[in-house]
């Protein structure tokens, strides 16, 4: 648990966007609170096992060290993340039906 926890901002976008999304659109408010709390739940688990996620997969260079884990029990939202020997940084959380590489790459370029 000694890494440094860094959140980008998309990633609390995406989780309220998702949260709303499944609340009030979908009319499931009791659902919408369970997915953010698997997705807290998930943020501290990584925190702690850093090593629970896979590889993105991406062709990319920029985005090779990329990772990512399905949030449990909503297995077609993914939480994207990297990390080194003395970080966790959680970049973003998205429905796998997107085109992630280029969601991906234009959200870390904004920085």
């Amino acid at each position: 648990m000694g890494a440094k926890l860094l959140v980008h901002p998309a990633f609390y976008r995406r989780v309220r966007h998702y949260r709303d999304r499944i609340g009030i659109h979908d009319g499931r408010p009791r659902v919408a609170r369970k997915f953010v709390q698997a997705t807290e739940a998930l943020v501290l688990r990584l925190w702690l096992q850093p090593m629970d996620g896979h590889s993105a997969r991406f062709e990319s260079p920029d985005l090779a060290d990329i990772l990512r884990i399905p949030v449990p029990g909503f297995p077609v939202f993914s939480l994207f993340y990297r990390r080194d020997g003395q970080s966790l940084t959680v970049i973003t959380l998205e429905h796998t039906a997107q085109d992630l590489p280029a969601r991906l790459a234009r959200l870390l370029s904004a920085r």
